[in-house]
C-alpha cells in the first residue's frame, strides 16, 4: 500500500485526540443530566448545536475539497490546543467550568466533526489507491471505534473516581493499587487540549504521493458550494443511499448524547459508570462488525450490507424497549455499535468509489445538511417531556424509522447497484 507511513501517522493522530475528545463529549451531557438534573436543557444546547451544524458543515465542505487537507488538520487541532486550553484555564482559576461555557465547549467540539471526519475520508480516499478502498474504510472504522472504547473505558474511570482502590466493573468489584477522586470538567478539558498538541506534532511531519488528483478551482465560493448540490441533480440515486443509509448513524447520534445519559439515569436509575461503560460496549461493536461483518459480506455487495446494518439497528432498539436491566443495555449498545460501524463502512465505501475526489467534501457536506435536518428533528421532538418521560418511546419510533430506511434501499436497490459515474467526465465538465 503506497503511502503507508502517512497513514500510520494518521491514523496515530486522529486516536490520540479522539480519546480525550471522546471523554469531554461524554463528561458534558453527563454534567447536565447528573449535576445540574436538567436534560430538557442540554436537549435543547445540542438542538441548537445541530441547527448551527447544518449552516456551517456546508462552508466545512468547500474548504476541505479546496486546500491541503493535512494543513486543515494542523489547523483543527491548533484551535482544540488553544480553545480547550483557555477552558480548562478558567476552571482551575475559579473552580469550575459553568454551564454556558461546558455547552460551549460540547458545540465547538461538535462542530469541530463537521470539519474532521469529512476531511479524514477526504484526505484517506486521495491517498489510497481504488484496490484499497474497502480496507482502508475498515480500518479506520477500527481506529476510531477502539479510540472510542478507550474514551469509554476512561470516561467511566475519570469521572467516577476510584475510592479505597476498588471500582465497580460489569457488576464485580476490581482492586486497582491506585485511588483518586472524580475529575471535574476544567481536568478533562485540559487532558483533551493536552491530546490536541499530541496530534498536532505528529501530523506536522507527514509526506504523502496524492493518488488522486485535484485541479484548482476559480469559481466564486458560491459556484464552489453549488458542485456538491449539482452532482446529486445529475446522480440523485447516490444522494438517497448516502442519505437513507446513513440513518443508523442519525440514531446513533441522538442516542449517545441525548437518550442514553437520561436512560441511565432516569430509567435504570444507574451511575456515570453505567453510561460510560456503555460507550465501551458500543466500540467494542464496532470494531466487530469492522472486523467480521465485512468479512462475511464482503461477497454480497454494500448496498446490501447497508440494508442488513439499518434491520440490525431495528432489532437493538426492540431490545432497549423491552430491556430491563444492565446486561440488555450493553448489548443492546454492542449491537449498535455493530450496525453503526458496519453502516459507515458500507457506505463510505461506496461513496469512494461512486463520487470524485475533487468533489467529496462538498458532497459529504450537502448529505450532512440532510443528516443534521434529521438530527434536529429528533432532538427537537425527544426533548419534549413526553419523550423525556418515556425514553423507550423514542427507540420504537427509531425501530420503525429504521425499517422504513431498509424498505427504501430494497425498492430502489437495482438502480444503487447498476449506477455508474465517469469521474474523467465530471472532473472536465467543472474545472
Amino acid at each position: 500500500m503506497k503511502n503507508k507511513q502517512a497513514i500510520l501517522l494518521l491514523f496515530l493522530a486522529n486516536s490520540i485526540s479522539g480519546c480525550a475528545q471522546g471523554i469531554s463529549m461524554i463528561a458534558v451531557p453527563w454534567y447536565f443530566v447528573d449535576i445540574l438534573k436538567q436534560p430538557a436543557l442540554f436537549s435543547k444546547v445540542y438542538l441548537v448545536v445541530t441547527i448551527v451544524s447544518i449552516i456551517w458543515g456546508l462552508y466545512a465542505g468547500t474548504l476541505v475539497d479546496r486546500f491541503n487537507r493535512k494543513y486543515l488538520f494542523l489547523a483543527e487541532n491548533g484551535f482544540g490546543v488553544v480553545w480547550l486550553g483557555s477552558v480548562a484555564a478558567i476552571g482551575f482559576v475559579t473552580g469550575g467550568v459553568p454551564a454556558p461555557l461546558a455547552a460551549l465547549v460540547f458545540g465547538t467540539t461538535f462542530l469541530t466533526y463537521n470539519i474532521h471526519y469529512p476531511t479524514l475520508y477526504a484526505f484517506a480516499q486521495e491517498i489510497t489507491e481504488k484496490k484499497d478502498y474497502g480496507r482502508i474504510t475498515s480500518w479506520l472504522e477500527i481506529q476510531g471505534q477502539l479510540t472510542s472504547a478507550a474514551a469509554g473505558g476512561l470516561g467511566a474511570l475519570l469521572l467516577e473516581g476510584i475510592e479505597n482502590g476498588t471500582i465497580e466493573w460489569l457488576g464485580y468489584t476490581i482492586s486497582l493499587p491506585i485511588s483518586f477522586e472524580a475529575w471535574s470538567l476544567h481536568q478533562v478539558f485540559l487532558l483533551d487540549g493536552t491530546t490536541y498538541l499530541l496530534s498536532f506534532l505528529l501530523i506536522l511531519p507527514i509526506r504523502y504521493v496524492a493518488i488522486s488528483k485535484r485541479f484548482h478551482e476559480k469559481a466564486s465560493l458560491w459556484e464552489r458550494m453549488k458542485t456538491g448540490l449539482r452532482f446529486f441533480r445529475v446522480y440523485p440515486i447516490i444522494f438517497v443511499f448516502a442519505t437513507v443509509a446513513s440513518f443508523v448513524f442519525v440514531t446513533t447520534m441522538v442516542v449517545n448524547y441525548l437518550l442514553a445519559p437520561n436512560f441511565v439515569k432516569n430509567y435504570l436509575q444507574e451511575s456515570p459508570n453505567v453510561y460510560a461503560i456503555g460507550e465501551v460496549a458500543f466500540a467494542v461493536g464496532a470494531v466487530l462488525s469492522a472486523v467480521f461483518i465485512t468479512y462475511i459480506l464482503r461477497h454480497t455487495t454494500k448496498v446490501m450490507g447497508a440494508i442488513v446494518t439499518l434491520f440490525i439497528a431495528a432489532s437493538t432498539f426492540i431490545l432497549l424497549i423491552i430491556n430491563r436491566s444492565l446486561v440488555g443495555y450493553y448489548i443492546a449498545l454492542l449491537m449498535l455499535g455493530l450496525a453503526n460501524s458496519g453502516s459507515r463502512i458500507m457506505r463510505v465505501t461506496y461513496i469512494f468509489h461512486h463520487i470524485p475526489n475533487q468533489l467529496i467534501g462538498r458532497t459529504s457536506a450537502v448529505t450532512q445538511v440532510a443528516n443534521g435536518l434529521m438530527r434536529a428533528f429528533f432532538i427537537g421532538l425527544f426533548g419534549l417531556p413526553f419523550f423525556i418521560e418515556g425514553v423507550p418511546y423514542a427507540f420504537l419510533l427509531f425501530a420503525g424509522c429504521c425499517v422504513v430506511s431498509g424498505g427504501i434501499l430494497i425498492w430502489k436497490y437495482r438502480a444503487l447497484v447498476e449506477v455508474e459515474v465517469d469521474e474523467s467526465e465530471w472532473v472536465r465538465e467543472n474545472s
